[in-house]
């Protein structure tokens, strides 16, 4: 195994370690799973896409495997979660540089993290690309099919009446290909994106499609025809 490869290998094993340590997943092992996964599969986006693009492979799977570290700890407030990218930070910062990273590279993977929530660190740093990618990562996971579901979940959709289900739809489709349209930080991040958006797009559009075809008529649901009704 190269060292670049090592890293990695122990950045991930650290971070299911630290994961599975918290009191609050403890409590909702399912939300474990969740995120750890989750970062895994962002990690997996960012080897992709540097791979596309020519960048530093390593930094910015690190950046990816990391940046939702801080949901080792419970969110109490919506400022808790605005500031988890910055929390992250505080927990990757002294593991990057155990790891043997030069301390320029653990800052701009450090600032990525930081500021893949809202786009603002406490600290100085520079908008890199590969520190703009670990944000652009996190978002084409979240609009993978999983977001569907969740989206379909979290607003009780299965539950609505069919005309509430359609105006749902008309609600979200305007809204998911707005977000087609974005331009994220490298060619092969937004290739991928609009490949994501595409997929999402298109199941809505199926699901509109259904809900709104004209229905057919059972034989003892018609009206009655009047027999001296002339033809």
């Amino acid at each position: 195994m190269s060292a670049k490869s090592e890293r990695i290998e122990k950045t991930r094993k650290y971070l299911r370690e630290y994961l599975s340590k918290s009191p609050y997943f403890s409590k909702n092992p399912g939300q474990f799973s969740y995120r750890y996964q989750h970062s895994l599969r962002v990690a997996a986006v960012g080897a992709q896409i540097a791979r596309a693009d020519g960048l530093d492979e390593e930094a910015l799977v690190l950046g990816c495997l990391l940046h939702d570290i801080s949901y080792g700890r419970e969110f109490l407030t919506q400022e808790d979660w605005l500031n988890h990218g910055r929390e992250s930070v505080r927990i990757a910062r002294p593991w990057l540089l155990g790891l043997g990273l030069s301390p320029e590279k653990t800052e701009e993977i450090c600032y990525g993290i930081a500021i893949h929530v809202d786009d603002e660190a406490d600290f100085p740093g520079e908008k890199t690309v590969l520190a703009s990618l670990i944000g652009d990562c996190d978002d084409i996971d979240r609009f993978d099919i999983y977001r569907v579901y969740e989206l379909l979940e979290v607003n009780g959709f299965s539950r609505k009446a069919i005309g509430d289900q359609i105006a749902w739809l008309d609600i979200i489709l305007p809204a998911v290909r707005e977000y087609r349209e974005a331009t994220l930080s490298s060619p092969a991040a937004t290739a991928l994106w609009r490949e994501r958006l595409d997929f999402q797009i298109a199941v809505y559009e199926n699901l509109y499609r259904q809900l709104t075809l004209p229905g057919t008529e059972w034989p003892d649901e018609r009206p009655e025809s009047d027999e001296n009704e002339e033809i």
